[in-house]
This record gives C-alpha cells, structure tokens and sequence, in this order.
C-alpha cells in the first residue's frame, strides 16, 4: 500500500520535472542549457513511463517525438554556436580558456547524437588545435538505476515490525513508571 502511494508520488513529481525541464527548454536562447534542459526532460519521460508503464503509450511517444524534433533543431543551432565560438577563440576576442569550455561541452552533445557528422568531426578538431578539452557525454540518470523496488511482503514485514517494536517500547515504559 504505501509503496504504491510512494510510487505514485514519485511519478508525479517525476512528470512535473519533465514539464518543467521542457518549459525551461522552450524558453531559453541558450544552446547548451536547452539541449541539457532536453536530455532531462527525455530521462524524466521514461523513467515516469518505467513507474508507471499503465499510462497512456501514445502520451509519453508523443513527448518523446517533441523532443526529438526539438533536439534536432537545436543541435543545427548547436554546431553554428560552436563554430561562432571558435571563431572568437582563434581571433581571442575574449580570453580563450572561457571560450573552449563552452564550445567543449556542445562538442560533447554533438559528438555523442552525431557521431558520423563530419562538420562535428572538424569542430572537434579545430577544439584540440586551439587547446580545448572537451568533457564526456555525462547522460542524466535512470531512475531504475537509482530507485530498486522493494519486493512487496517486505514492506508489509517492516512495517509489522516496527509497530511490534512500539507496542514492546510502550509496554516496557509503562512497567518503568
């Protein structure tokens, strides 16, 4: 009972991250928070379809193609922002270490959903002659990964537990008094 309240909870909250990371999506300019607002949204999305797989399909296939759509567009605006920032790091219209850091965490994005593209390729290595390093691909935990369900006698056994260790406690602070 109460891990299907628990888990009920955990998959509201796990929507309204998911909405709350598409809003943060749809109102940022900036390419890299929106493609990490994006990944989260995406994790969130299945990890709630993982909760709750009785949900409507179709609801979460539909979010999931948005994103999809909307992750496209913004890895096209992903790679001209590199290459912008590049550019202002080879003419060091700004200190160039704060340029790479930026232009190496797209590069992240870019190399881990277009892996074959051969502009990414050259933006890859336009980054390592101007000195970038370009961080890993850190993908947003699973929930499953996390969260283990328990088997369901085992919470009913707890719980019978403790109410018997307060009943022994009640009754050993009665006999003290």
């Amino acid at each position: 009972m109460f891990q299907r309240w628990a888990e009920a909870r955990l998959y509201r909250k796990t929507m309204q991250i998911a909405v709350a990371e598409l809003r943060r999506a749809a109102r940022t300019a900036n390419v890299l928070e929106k493609l990490d607002a994006l990944d989260t949204a995406e994790q969130k999305l299945h990890d709630a379809q993982w909760l709750s797989p009785d949900q409507d399909r179709a609801r979460f296939e539909a979010g999931l193609g948005e994103i999809a759509r909307s992750r496209a567009q913004t890895l096209e605006q992903a790679i001209t922002a590199t290459e912008r920032v590049l550019d202002a790091a080879e003419r060091q219209l700004a200190d160039p270490a704060a340029m790479l850091a930026p232009a190496g965490r797209l590069l992240a994005f870019l190399n881990h959903y277009l892996p074959e593209d051969r502009r990414v390729e050259l933006l890859n290595a336009r980054l390592l002659q101007l000195g970038g390093k370009q961080p890993p691909y850190a993908p947003v935990p699973a929930l499953q990964e996390i969260y283990h369900r328990p088997d369901a006698p085992v919470g009913c056994g707890a719980l019978i537990g403790l109410l018997a260790l307060a009943m022994v406690i009640a009754a050993i602070a009665h006999i003290m008094c």
